[in-house]
């Protein structure tokens, strides 16, 4: 769905910022736009992996940082079973649960910093794969995210890390920007997904009752569960991996 919103805004996207880019695996669709990229990506080995994988790229600039809320460092937890994917500097919960197969199996001491600290240009689309941070990095933004037009963003519906942001916190806080949701898409069994986010003054943002309506029941718990009989396969795999862990 990124590269549909991609497409839809290409002529209002004057960059793109990645947080989280891993290793870069977006870049060949960022670069159909012919826009500036920035990504930040804080485990090391991974980073190494992206700046060989975008290093004849005139239009990136890679930093290896993370971003928060304050100028600190942090502890991330590494995973494994999805080459470092699931990693986040919050301790996994249900995660353990809804995804067994990726482990968690080691840590590593990465740096973070605000946004707004750095002398970086603040360009209009924001990307996020942070892993329950969205709202700490968000916050580091400060006033910068005023000119930030288009959010895409991992989401959660219930903790997958300790205290993770949740969807509906996201909504919150964005709101306060003139920002408003205009798309949703939750794995039912996984309790995240992504949303995309504009700006309620783009011309292109036609708000509607129905669509705050249709909002909320996106990311409400009863549609989650009906939505699950529709894969029944994955609902009894589901209830068995349950079972066997009470």
């Amino acid at each position: 769905m990124l590269s549909n919103f991609l497409d839809e805004f290409s002529k209002e996207i004057n960059g793109i910022i990645h947080v989280g880019a891993h290793t870069g695996q977006e870049v060949n669709e960022y670069n159909k736009y012919k826009n500036k990229i920035i990504l930040f990506e804080p485990q090391k080995d991974i980073f190494d992996k992206l700046i060989e994988n975008v290093s004849k790229n005139p239009n990136v600039n890679c930093y290896n940082i993370g971003l928060g809320s304050k100028n600190e460092k942090k502890i991330i937890h590494r995973s494994e079973g999805n080459e470092g994917k699931s990693s986040s500097v919050l301790s996994p919960e249900i995660h353990l649960l809804v995804q067994p197969d990726i482990n968690f199996v080691d840590t590593e001491e990465i740096q973070i910093k605000r946004f707004d600290s750095l002398d970086i240009d603040t360009l209009n689309f924001l990307t996020l794969d942070v892993q329950g941070f969205e709202l700490e990095v968000l916050k580091g933004f400060g006033e910068k995210l005023k000119s930030v037009e288009f959010i895409y963003t991992e989401i959660n519906t219930k903790f997958l890390y300790k205290e993770n942001a949740l969807v509906s916190d996201i909504d919150k806080y964005l709101k306060d920007y003139n920002f408003i949701r205009v798309f949703t898409n939750i794995d039912c069994f996984n309790y995240f997904g992504d949303a995309f986010y504009i700006k309620k003054t783009n011309k292109k943002y036609k708000g509607t009752l129905l669509k705050k309506i249709i909002n909320l029941i996106n990311i409400s718990n009863f549609y989650l569960h009906i939505k699950k009989l529709l894969y029944p396969k994955r609902l009894i795999k589901s209830f068995l991996r349950k079972f066997y862990k009470d």
